[in-house]
Order: C-alpha cells, then sequence, then structure tokens
C-alpha cells in the first residue's frame, strides 16, 4: 500500500512535470506545502527527499527547493550515420544536446596504455596482457556528468592517430577514426541496466545503489577487426537512449548501420 508520503512525491511530481513549477523555479515553502496537504513537516521532507533522488528538485540551503531540469536528452539509435559524414558535423553527444536545446560536452579524463584484462581482451578478441590504449571520458549536460564514458582500443591500430593524444576529437570518436583511415562498418550494442557503484555514483552524483543504464558498444572496421569496445554508464533521469522508427523486419544481411560502410 503506498505510504502518504509517497501519494504526496507522485502528486507533486505530476504537477512539475504538467508544468506547474517550470524548471529553474522554487517550489512552494515546506509549510506552504504541509499546509496544503495537511501533513506534518517529517512527512513533507521525506515527499520532497524522494524527489529530490529522482532528480527532480534540488535543495539549496537558506533559499528553498527548486525545480530541476528533468526532461532527459534523447539519444537515438539510429545516430550514427549522421556523426561520420565527413562535414566535421558534431559527436553524437554534442549533437544528441544540440537537438534538444541542451548544453552538452564530452570531456577527456584520462588517456593512458595499459595491459588487457580478460574482460576487455575477450571483447576485443586479444590476448590478455595484450597493450591497449584505455580513453575515459564524461559526458555532461549543462555542467553536470551524466554519463561515464570507458572505451579500449588495441593499441597497433591506434598509435598515432587523435585518438591515442590527451586532445578532445572535436566532431566525435567515429569521425577521428575515419580521419586516421580506420573506417566504422558495423557495431553492436547490450543496453542494460544495475544499481551504480560507489565510485559511478560519486562521478554522476547519485547516491550509492541508485539505478544506472548501461551500454556496451563494440565497433568493427570494414575489415571485421575489433577496433573499439566502449562501456557506458549513464544516468537515467538526464539521458534516454532511444529507439523509435524502427521497422518490424530488416533487409536480409543488414542492420540499422549497414551503411556506415558508405562512408570513406
Amino acid at each position: 500500500m503506498p505510504t502518504q508520503y509517497g501519494q504526496i512525491a507522485a502528486d507533486l511530481r505530476r504537477r512539475v512535470k504538467q508544468g506547474e513549477w517550470p524548471p529553474g523555479t522554487a517550489l512552494p515553502t515546506q509549510t506552504e506545502l504541509c499546509d496544503e496537504y495537511g501533513v506534518a513537516r517529517a512527512t513533507m521532507t521525506a515527499a520532497l527527499n524522494q524527489l529530490q533522488g529522482e532528480r527532480l528538485v534540488t535543495g539549496v540551503r537558506g533559499q528553498g527547493t527548486f525545480v530541476l531540469d528533468w526532461r532527459p536528452v534523447r539519444v537515438p539509435l539510429l545516430r550514427y550515420p549522421a556523426i561520420i559524414e565527413p562535414e566535421g558535423q558534431l559527436g553524437a553527444w554534442k549533437n544528441a544536446c544540440q537537438q534538444a536545446g541542451a548544453t552538452g560536452s564530452m570531456v577527456t579524463v584520462e588517456v593512458a596504455h595499459e595491459p588487457a584484462d580478460a574482460d576487455v581482451a575477450n571483447a576485443l578478441g586479444l590476448t590478455e596482457g595484450d597493450t591497449v590504449l584505455r580513453h575515459s571520458r564524461h559526458a555532461t549536460l549543462d555542467g553536470s556528468t551524466c554519463q561515464v564514458h570507458t572505451a579500449y582500443y588495441p593499441a597497433h591500430l591506434v598509435e598515432g592517430t587523435p585518438l591515442a593524444s590527451q586532445g578532445k576529437t572535436i566532431s566525435g570518436v567515429y569521425d577521428a577514426m575515419r580521419a586516421a583511415g580506420i573506417t566504422p562498418a558495423s557495431a553492436d550494442e547490450h543496453l542494460s541496466a544495475r544499481p551504480a557503484a560507489a565510485e559511478e555514483a560519486a562521478e554522476l552524483t547519485l547516491m550509492t545503489g541508485f539505478p544506472v543504464l548501461t551500454l556496451d558498444r563494440l565497433t568493427r572496421d570494414q575489415q571485421g577487426r575489433r577496433m573499439e569496445w566502449l562501456r557506458m554508464v549513464i544516468d537515467p533521469t538526464r539521458v534516454m537512449v532511444t529507439y523509435d522508427g524502427l521497422p518490424p523486419t530488416w533487409p536480409a544481411r543488414k542492420s540499422p548501420l549497414h551503411d556506415f560502410a558508405r562512408h570513406k
């Protein structure tokens, strides 16, 4: 049976999403909300804490409770062809943020060579201990981290390319690959969900154990070589992975990404 504070949180959630309090505006004071709903302060505090845990609102000491921009950025499945055109377009994340009217960025945290562990070696078809390039990045939305990306590349494939530097790949990883003569031809993605580990929760400013999306992507080039294995940990309150407009069946031997190979 729903708790009293849960019912209040549900009603406040409805009112926020219907636009009664737009992003950036303050909710009524706790005293006013307690009077409106006829509950004790402890009950209202629990309801607001639930909404804070959902990233709908945030409390500012001495000022009140403010509505966050709760509308997630939509990242579509059919995003790849648009980001590997040779005209220097934005990367997938910045392109999605631009479409949503938000400010997004991809920040390089660390680039390092290291021996492949068992998981990385298995994903890239290498021998455990082979040298790989690890590229750690944060996707930010309006200045806050909402995705943690850890990408691995066979070192011998990317040495001397922009991917091996600490610099920023302006138009995205796939465009950097293409510019280096490594043409992405296909990608497999696996989407799942699990509780956030403590380190992930700290990076995403979430509570430990808060549900996160995980998306693993393996990219192959035109020769079928495994060129990138990317692991993403995603805050589902800020990012929505969408699969809109899929046909009931795919043409024989083709996938949504089949025209990767046309981009040279």
